[in-house]
């Protein structure tokens, strides 16, 4: 089925499709505008504390680190989110849907110092940039300036250069919430009895978001998905959380991923209360 517009589909390692609702232009300048505020509000304070002992050079250097830290810290930190794209639901992902790292956050900020400050130097102190060059050659410089700035209305997923850099998105992340647990009850309302137990190595793996990706999976088994579909992913959650002996599931692949869903939820749910949120899996080799 064909994803509605202002969706972004990312497909994980595992293969399976995720579907979000993709930031809009909009969005993402609002959020812009409230990070931008507070980075200007902490670089006036450190401004004002560092101009008379250090002197120009130095506020300079710390402005530079201050714009590029903040967006640096807060997307590793919080997962893809600033306290702008927080404030707005907004999280920058992976498109190839594995976990954000440093060196990815790093890639896809840096280049804001062109796409961003850059234009607005333009705007604000041209002369800065241009000196005593005038003529067809400041106006080519600055069409070619601008367009780094207007560059995201060119492509339908409101990509930044930076993005196609990172190789990431940025899409409307509502809050998480874990769904009454549809592996633990049956009809007549009682708990089954688990057949198949896992290790808290096993269970170290996943996060929330994997947790509901499996969720819907088996909402769309009771739904009547084929069998194929239901082993396949059984098959990628063995491998992953290094199941030792897959042959000895069977046939019994929805009941595996019932169980393996229930003692997830229940170690996730622990770890929260214990102020220990995990949204996204660990990084792991696959065994084979």
């Amino acid at each position: 089925m064909t994803p509605p517009l202002g969706t972004e589909t990312i497909v994980t390692p595992e293969g399976l499709e995720l579907h979000f609702q993709r930031a809009t232009a909009a969005e993402r300048l609002v959020a812009l505008v409230v990070d931008l505020g507070l980075v200007l509000l902490g670089g006036l304070v450190l401004a004002l504390g560092l101009w008379f002992t250090f002197g120009a050079g130095a506020v300079l250097l710390v402005l530079f680190l201050l714009r590029h830290g903040y967006f640096v810290w807060f997307e590793t930190r919080w997962h893809g989110r600033t306290p702008g794209k927080r404030l707005f639901h907004l999280r920058v992902v992976r498109s190839d849907g594995g976990p954000l790292t440093v060196e990815t956050v790093l890639a896809r900020n840096l280049t804001r110092e062109v796409e961003l400050f850059l234009p607005l130097t333009l705007l604000l102190q041209p002369d800065a940039l241009f000196a005593d060059h005038t003529g067809p050659m400041r106006a080519l410089a600055t069409l070619w300036i601008l367009g780094f700035l207007f560059f995201p209305l060119t492509n339908r997923h409101r990509l930044r250069i930076g993005d196609l850099l990172a190789g990431t998105r940025v899409v409307v992340s509502p809050r998480v919430a874990l769904a009454r647990d549809l592996a633990d009850v049956r009809a007549g309302g009682t708990a089954p009895e688990a057949v198949f137990h896992f290790t808290p190595e096993h269970l170290s793996v996943y996060g929330e978001h994997e947790l509901t990706v499996l969720e819907d999976v088996l909402r769309k088994a009771r739904r009547g998905t084929s069998d194929p579909v239901v082993a396949e992913v059984c098959r990628r959650i063995c491998r992953r959380i290094g199941w030792t002996d897959p042959a000895a599931i069977g046939n019994q692949h929805a009941r595996f991923l019932r169980d393996f869903y229930a003692a997830q939820r229940q170690h996730l749910e622990h770890r929260l209360l214990l102020g220990k949120r995990r949204l996204f899996k660990v990084a792991r080799p696959e065994r084979r």
